[in-house]
């Protein structure tokens, strides 16, 4: 039995076992789950260390250099930290939940590390089941409960387009391991092998949200409760970008010729929608799904070059981005663990910054962030994936992409004008006096990763220059 077979086994016996007994009140649920936390905390350590140093995991995994999936890995864990320590701040502590972030980060190592179209879709529908489950976690919400259905039921529906896909690329090539796949590429030419790749793309695009495959991304923000919002926003779409650059890049190399202009319909569609779609919407977290989906056309526009100049711009983006996203929905959390119910409507932000100054100048530096405004770190993510774009000669889809983003301007600084400027609302509120956990924490990491970046750009680019050597 080789390691890999053994850590799972023994963890799925563990949680079991372990299962078993919380059920019983007699045996002192309360200590049970702290054992259970510090085992899953042990579990989670002791796989990154497992899949750091030994890659005999499945067969075949040197074609693709090994680091490349550790760098993004390890900013999941993180991601998936955060999420915990939230839903501890908010006392909401159930086993369950252990148990699933644990399986997310488990699913995302399958993703990372599978060399075989079997083991994908195995590790895609392992981590779209947990997903379907976070997301409906709150069973006492209607609008959760309809988000995981939503998600179950488009997710269910994708994930035969995905199924068709492998099918295809095995009539065709009459193997499902990436490494003999990247081998016949070169020169091979069929139509089902192509169309196979189309679906895989799509299911891909689907994953991370991207136009025009995006309908159930908007509710299950919505729906969902704020730290799955959360990890919805960041941990996926690491794992499946990084996916992305591996077909995209790697396996099928010899078509990304054939896809470009799927690439590019892809980014100005995922731009345009997402950019028009948040100017008319009025609660919070649907403006920042739709805000997702135009960032998302900015990373793809990365991908219309093959090249290590674009891939360096992918990297850069898809870590700014993601941590802006942690910080973002951090900030929110931190909102709610002072009001009893989260101020879901624009309206409700009527003259925050007047009443809690700090905390509304924090979030507006994370607004010019996202937005893109030098020289904070989201300037410098936009500025790469442009840069590449521009020269491998892309200067229509960059002028269109330019112009797109600087009117998605305007919703970024509506909220800014919403908290300082407007006048006060009967709605508006204070944030409590007592100050939740880690708030000095928060606002710290706020100021210093958009402050670092402006006089240490380069660190990042260094950085990506790394994992570019890795799959390069």
């Amino acid at each position: 039995m080789n390691k890999w077979t053994w850590t799972i086994t023994s963890y799925a016996k563990s949680f079991d076992h372990w299962g078993f007994l919380s059920s019983k009140s007699e045996l002192a649920f309360p200590s049970l789950l702290q054992s259970f936390n510090n085992f899953n905390i042990f579990f989670l350590l002791s796989s990154l260390l497992l899949f750091s140093n030994s890659f005999f995991i499945f067969d075949n995994l040197y074609f693709f250099n090994q680091n490349f999936q550790n760098y993004f890995l390890l900013i999941v864990l993180l991601v998936l930290v955060a999420v915990y320590d939230f839903h501890v701040s908010r006392l909401i502590i159930k086993y369950e939940l252990d148990f699933l972030l644990t399986c997310t980060f488990l699913s995302s190592i399958c993703l990372c590390f599978a060399d075989d179209f079997l083991i994908f879709y195995l590790a895609v529908e392992f981590q779209s089941l947990t997903f379907y489950i976070i997301a409906s976690f709150n069973r006492h919400s209607e609008y959760s409960t309809e988000a995981g259905l939503k998600y179950f039921i488009f997710g269910a529906v994708i994930s035969c387009f995905l199924l068709l896909g492998f099918a295809l690329i095995f009539l065709s090539a009459g193997t499902t391991s990436f490494e003999l796949i990247t081998t016949l590429t070169f020169g091979f030419k069929d139509y089902f092998f192509s169309l196979g790749f189309l679906l895989i793309l799509i299911t891909l695009f689907f994953k991370i949200g991207a136009a025009p495959f995006h309908y159930w991304l908007c509710d299950v923000y919505d729906g969902s409760i704020l730290s799955a919002t959360l990890l919805f926003a960041s941990a996926p779409k690491i794992i499946i970008f990084a996916v992305l650059i591996k077909m995209a890049f790697v396996v099928f190399q010899n078509l990304h010729f054939e896809f470009v202009n799927f690439f590019n319909f892809a980014c100005l569609t995922s731009i345009f929608i997402g950019t028009f779609s948040a100017i008319y919407q009025k609660r919070m977290k649907r403006l920042f799904a739709y805000s997702t989906i135009a960032h998302t056309g900015f990373i793809l526009l990365g991908f219309l070059s093959a090249s290590a100049e674009s891939t360096k711009a992918i990297v850069i983006y898809i870590v700014i981005y993601s941590l802006l996203s942690v910080l973002l929905f951090s900030f929110l959390i931190f909102v709610s663990t002072s009001q009893q119910n989260f101020p879901k409507y624009l309206i409700n932000w009527t003259s925050f910054g007047l009443k809690n100054y700090f905390a509304a100048l924090t979030f507006t530096m994370i607004m010019f962030s996202i937005a893109g405004i030098p020289p904070l770190a989201g300037f410098f993510s936009k500025f790469f994936v442009l840069l590449a774009a521009i020269t491998n000669n892309y200067l229509i889809t960059s002028f269109i992409v330019i112009v797109i983003s600087s009117i998605a301007c305007f919703y970024y600084i509506r909220l800014i004008k919403i908290f300082f400027f407007s006048a006060n609302s009967k709605n508006s509120f204070w944030l409590s006096s007592s100050k939740p956990k880690n708030t000095d924490l928060l606002i710290s990491a706020i100021m210093f990763f958009n402050l670092f970046f402006i006089f240490k750009a380069d660190f990042l680019s260094f950085f990506s220059t790394v994992v570019c050597f890795s799959i390069f």
